[in-house]
């Protein structure tokens, strides 16, 4: 409702008291007071079941198993995404016809890795020359 209507409302419903009291004999000041009582009550009634319903529930929630943190696009057709799950981060690269997802932490029992030019000589053994 606009407050234009609101207002016409109440000028009705003021001018119906009028009458109703001037034809019943019953005084126009204790009717009128009776019905802003009404009213009132109607109003924080409605208020209050209004806040409950919009109120968040106070249980205890939960944290989402999945959430996408970030997004980037490679390409018009490529992405990247980092995930996480229970706690843990994954990159998800994903296209047409396509996902990879790789862990972002070092897995501690995955296979050492072959050995590269670029890598340190490990130390020579004492002794042995």
């Amino acid at each position: 409702m606009t407050p234009r209507t609101k207002l016409i409302a109440a000028c009705v419903a003021l001018t119906a008291l009028i009458a109703m009291a001037t034809f019943r004999g019953i005084s126009a000041t204790a009717a009128a007071r009776a019905v802003l009582t009404l009213a009132a009550l109607g109003g924080i009634g409605w208020w209050w079941f209004r806040s409950q319903k919009l109120a968040p529930s106070k249980k205890f929630q939960l944290a989402p198993r999945l959430s996408v943190v970030s997004r980037a696009g490679l390409s018009q057709r490529t992405g990247l995404a980092l995930v996480e799950v229970d706690g843990k981060s994954f990159l998800v690269v994903h296209g047409d016809g396509y996902a990879e997802i790789c862990s972002t932490v070092a897995d501690k029992k995955a296979a050492p890795r072959a050995h590269r030019v670029t890598d340190e000589l490990p130390p020579f053994p004492e002794g042995v020359r």
